[in-house]
């Protein structure tokens, strides 16, 4: 059956991220990405000096036109929203189109590495967590779970490093204000065995959350935040289990930073994820290995 998501995400010309990457791993997984920019940007907001030119005064006639033309999807999915009126432009657009049977996965872009990113000020971070209320799934990384339940990330970090399950315990309790939505909080770094690891933790309220552990390659590189929620949603979309979407987004990050690494490609050009495309066919969900994801970046 075809399938449509509606990608509501900006177009950064450099950096390998948010559009480009939400159709490039949509189309690779038999899914019809349809995007709706939420901001035009020479660069991801990791480069020096970016020029960005906010698309909120056309993201109404996208909506308009789009219901209009009795346009249906089966999934809708929100990232890097630059200002708090287009996350009001979102609202508008989930009101219409976030019918029951279509899966909203809100990937919360706020920030990482323990502060939240340029730009954002309360406001945005009130109109983000608004928009994370409503969806049925979240993607936020260590940075943006701190940043929308209001708890302090150092201890969480040291937690982490002296005891993981009393971590994994923890951050299910304070996700409870998102108690009816799925949520996959990635890039936790963690100590295990004299190993350094970065998790992702699968959190379902009704159960025991899951973490999946991945090798922590190093870096903190442009984009893997929107490649995992990209892969999450059409593995949902291919009605694959949550434990399953992920394994296969940390398969192919993963991949992607190694081959990243040995081309010395620097962090804000992104991951070399292109060649793992492939990874992503429905065959390949079928055999793909146990590994996990990396560290979220902008």
């Amino acid at each position: 059956m075809h399938q449509r998501v509606a990608a509501i995400n900006d177009l950064s010309g450099l950096g390998r991220c948010s559009l480009t990457v939400d159709i490039a791993v949509l189309a690779a997984m038999g899914i019809e990405a349809c995007p709706l920019p939420t901001a035009v940007l020479t660069s991801q907001t990791g480069y020096p000096g970016y020029h960005c030119v906010p698309f909120t005064k056309q993201m109404c006639n996208y909506t308009e036109h789009w219901q209009e033309l009795q346009v249906s999807f089966q999934g809708i999915l929100s990232g890097y929203l630059a200002t708090p009126d287009a996350a009001t432009q979102v609202q508008d657009f989930l009101e219409k189109f976030h019918k029951p049977g279509v899966l909203y996965l809100c990937d919360p872009v706020l920030g990482d590495n323990g502060k939240a990113y340029r730009g954002f000020t309360d406001a945005s971070i009130q109109a983000v967590r608004h928009l994370a209320f409503q969806a049925d799934l979240l993607t936020p990384n260590l940075t943006e779970f701190c940043i929308l339940t209001d708890t302090e990330m150092d201890s969480l970090k040291k937690l982490g490093q002296e005891n993981p399950e009393e971590l994994y315990r923890l951050l299910q309790y304070r996700s409870y204000l998102f108690k009816d939505q799925a949520l996959v909080i990635t890039g936790i770094p963690i100590k295990e065995r004299d190993q350094q690891l970065l998790v992702n933790l699968i959190i379902d309220h009704a159960k025991t959350p899951v973490a999946i552990p991945s090798p922590h390659l190093g870096g903190s590189y442009s984009g893997t935040g929107d490649l995992f929620a990209a892969v999450l949603m059409g593995s949902q979309l291919q009605k694959r289990n949550l434990e399953q979407g992920v394994r296969l987004a940390g398969e192919l990050i993963v991949r992607g930073i190694a081959d990243a690494q040995k081309e010395h490609t620097p962090c804000n050009d992104g991951i070399n994820y292109e060649p793992y495309l492939n990874l992503l066919s429905l065959s390949s969900l079928q055999t793909m290995g146990q590994r996990g994801t990396c560290q979220a970046q902008k």
